[in-house]
């Protein structure tokens, strides 16, 4: 499997800190082959210290793949992943813990979003806290893999209020849940098997999707144009450059891993 990858996080037009932060780690294996992991944290723009949590998330996630993904190689496929489920929301659950204590321990209020990606083989497993995103974009068309905790999700499937009105609903930026912001944040979690034809793996934040639609993202980003990690890098400042000429006022990452086989 060969894999291509980047990462372009922008602080936008009007922040004047970079919030989020951004990882894709890959490595081989003798026994399940190639494992890619991305991930992407917002650190919530509204609170005191967001790039804190958002930067302790990510160094969280990786030394879980540099030092306990490894523990886990000699076990077979169906244990992994379910040990790999358990560890890594223990991981949250712990992280999200250690942010909560060190805004109380200085009278600060911080949190971020985490959503995250692994693949392992031919199969792969998302988790999501917040309302930063992972795409999967294959040969058709960009497809999200994971559902926002947000009030205005909330509200779509609630039938309060539709897609399209969802985009100019005063609380679009309301969380459920973000880590670090309370002790009881849960991710949610999704597993699947990757298309033979291969796949582009987009993960970013709102700032990021919030005003490119998904067949703009399957345009720029679908496996026929990831033709080199730099082309992929294009790409991605492009569309992030789209979306700031949209009034996107938030900090934008997009971290990008193109799965070919």
């Amino acid at each position: 499997m060969e894999v291509k990858a980047c990462i372009f996080t922008d602080a936008g037009k009007v922040r004047k800190k970079n919030q989020d932060a951004a990882l894709i780690k890959v490595a081989n294996t003798k026994r399940h082959g190639r494992i890619s992991f991305v991930a992407v944290c917002d650190g919530m723009g509204g609170l005191s210290k967001g790039e804190v949590a958002s930067c302790k998330a990510i160094r969280s996630l990786e030394n879980w793949f540099g030092e306990e993904l490894p523990l886990m190689q000699n076990m077979d496929e169906d244990e992994l992943w379910n040990t790999a489920e358990k560890s890594l929301r223990r991981l949250l659950a712990r992280c999200s813990s250690e942010i909560f204590r060190y805004g109380k321990h200085r009278g600060i209020s911080l949190g971020t979003t985490v959503t995250a990606f692994l693949q392992i083989g031919m199969r792969y497993m998302t988790l999501n806290i917040g309302d930063s995103r992972i795409y999967a974009v294959d040969r058709r068309e960009a497809t999200r893999l994971t559902k926002d905790q947000s009030v205005v999700q909330d509200k779509i499937e609630k039938g309060i209020i539709t897609q399209e009105e969802s985009g100019s609903d005063p609380q679009r930026n309301v969380l459920l849940q973000c880590l670090g912001a309370g002790k009881g944040a849960v991710a949610d979690v999704t597993r699947g098997e990757l298309p033979r034809s291969g796949m582009t793996v987009i993960a970013c934040s709102d700032g990021f999707w919030r005003t490119i639609s998904e067949g703009e993202i399957h345009e720029k980003l679908c496996p026929q144009m990831c033709v080199s990690p730099k082309d992929m890098l294009w790409e991605c400042r492009k569309l992030s450059e789209l979306a700031m000429s949209r009034n996107e006022e938030d900090n934008i990452s997009v971290a990008a891993v193109c799965l070919e086989y």
